[in-house]
């Protein structure tokens, strides 16, 4: 079992290290209690919903306009670009959803990317529900304060209706 933390819980000599950008903030992973890799990236402090999680063997780590994927087994890792900045991170039924400002994105087990729903906000989307055919989603597509909803169809991607 991975666990992960900005601060070192033990000893981390000798420990793989997975580099990504200027090495400002750095992530202890460790495996069954045990030091495991250390990741090191850029900290782009400028996006407030910078945050990560674990889902099943990958550490995600949302960082300014950039998603990290990194599979804990293999230290591959995929990167996901986001128009202006990234969102949230949500997790159903096996599945990683991430939001961007306009946009929200749909990964399987493995981290392959299922489906993206065409540009549906300007600044900000939020998952507010999921049911077992779709997503009530709030988009902000007139800033400030220009909220509405969508039923999105968690299958494809597709809007189903505004609500």
């Amino acid at each position: 079992m991975f666990t992960f933390s900005l601060y070192p819980s033990s000893c981390y000599h000798h420990v793989p290290e997975l580099i990504m950008g200027r090495q400002e903030k750095t992530y202890f992973i460790d495996m069954d209690g045990l030091p495991y890799l250390i990741i090191k990236i850029s900290n782009n402090t400028w996006n407030p919903f910078n945050t990560e999680c674990l889902f099943k063997q990958f550490f995600c780590i949302g960082n300014g306009d950039e998603v990290y994927l990194i599979n804990l087994h293999t230290k591959e890792t995929k990167t996901i670009l986001c128009d202006m900045y990234f969102g949230y991170f949500y997790i159903y039924n096996n599945k990683l959803y991430i939001t961007s400002n306009d946009r929200l994105f749909c990964f399987n087990h493995n981290c392959d990317m299922l489906w993206q729903t065409e540009k549906i906000a300007i600044d900000g989307v939020i998952v507010n529900g999921f049911s077992e055919k779709s997503l009530l989603v709030s988009c902000e597509t007139d800033p400030p304060g220009g909220w509405i909803q969508y039923q999105i169809s968690i299958f494809n991607g597709k809007i189903l209706s505004p609500r």
